[in-house]
């Protein structure tokens, strides 16, 4: 099809919006506006189940059993939590505690625990008890509120939730270079009890992780950390793993924003000739979505970054620019052409219609999957 100046300003102004749209979302996704954030100066590395091997290295055991979880807060990244928590030491343990003056209960600290004066930390028995294995054993009961560190709400709405329960061993314990007692986590009685349900989410995993925690920092006891002088403590992580229903999200997100869509793209199957119906088609579509969007987004905390499910919002604007552009132009060549053309125009540009019809499906199906495999899975 032959196409006459007028035709080619369009074309020519509607590629400079277009080059001008993919040059920022470029720029967004290469980060390049993004301000730089510090790195942290600790390090997680993570340790075999047999670790440590060296003999003069007193393991103390430490488990959980997760009885409650509640009061989830994403837009404060806290949950409360409730359960039983126990140590098992052997006898060369027993002498370094009372060399130390520290009750069991002193022997860990609570990485993520928040708000000291609601936690508490009850033992069961006045006294460790002895097992038969020659183990000494202290059993408490704990309640408090904790902070889920690096929440990702990238894929959101099929995004996992981690909850975790971040154990170390206090630093007085641990000798230059992790000599002395030596933190292990007791995965084979470890676990959850049935009150840690949360609303809207499937519980779905829980794992116990053996880390060793390197500070980047020496606290101030005189040594460098430029110099590879670094504290390191042993760390147990308990966490609770969940996740929202596919099938929910898919119903109450994904469903509408789909209807909404298969009218926008069903709308070039018009005859040009409707085409005051045809232009009132993608604003109207345009304000329905953004409705679609800021009802999930009171939902979700104040993220710096966009979700999955913005990322298709944004791919569904993209096709409404597209064809609010080509209905405008098909309008104007309807309103600029006489009688006798009339038809043929009509067919030509609907013609042209079935065509950006069925490109824009594909880019749509595209530009989704590609969202979709390029956003990064959250590892712990």
């Amino acid at each position: 099809m032959k196409l006459d100046p007028q035709d080619r300003n369009v074309i020519l102004e509607f590629g400079l919006l277009m080059g001008l749209w993919t040059l920022l979302f470029a720029l967004i996704g290469s980060q390049v506006l993004e301000p730089a954030e510090i790195e942290p100066r600790d390090r997680l590395q993570p340790l075999a189940t047999n670790y440590p091997p060296d003999a003069t290295q007193t393991p103390v055991q430490v488990g959980a059993y997760i009885e409650n979880i509640y009061k989830f807060s994403p837009d404060d990244q806290t949950f409360n939590a409730e359960g039983r928590l126990w140590l098992n030491w052997p006898e060369s343990a027993q002498t370094v505690l009372q060399t130390n003056g520290l009750p069991p209960e002193k022997w860990l600290n609570w990485v993520n625990q928040l708000d000291g004066w609601d936690f508490k930390l009850e033992p069961t028995t006045p006294e460790p008890l002895r097992l038969q294995s020659g183990l000494y054993h202290q059993s408490f009961k704990f309640s408090g509120t904790f902070y889920a560190n690096n929440m990702d709400f990238r894929r959101y709405p099929f995004q996992k939730v981690h909850l975790p329960l971040t154990l170390e061993l206090n630093e007085t314990l641990t000798q230059k270079g992790n000599q002395g007692l030596f933190l292990t986590p007791d995965t084979s009685a470890s676990g959850v009890g049935g009150f840690i349900s949360l609303m809207g989410y499937k519980t779905t995993a829980f794992t116990v992780s053996h880390r060793l925690h390197e500070y980047g920092s020496d606290f101030g006891a005189g040594t460098s950390p430029a110099q590879g002088e670094t504290t390191r403590i042993p760390q147990v992580n308990f966490l609770v793993s969940y996740q929202q229903s596919p099938n929910a999200a898919l119903l109450t997100l994904i469903l509408p924003l789909t209807v909404v869509m298969a009218l926008v793209l069903f709308s070039p199957s018009l005859s040009s000739s409707l085409w005051d119906v045809r232009l009132g088609i993608p604003p109207t579509a345009l304000l329905t979505l953004i409705f679609l969007q800021q009802s999930y987004k009171e939902k979700l905390p104040n993220l710096p970054y966009a979700t999955f499910l913005d990322l298709i919002y944004n791919a569904c604007y993209f096709v409404n620019l597209i064809l609010f552009a080509l209905f405008l132009w098909a309008s104007n060549r309807l309103n600029e052409t006489t009688e006798k053309n009339r038809p043929q125009v009509i067919a030509r540009i609907d013609a042209l219609d079935r065509y950006v019809q069925m490109g824009l499906v594909l880019l749509l199906i595209f530009m989704i999957a590609w969202h979709w495999y390029r956003l990064p899975e959250l590892t712990r």
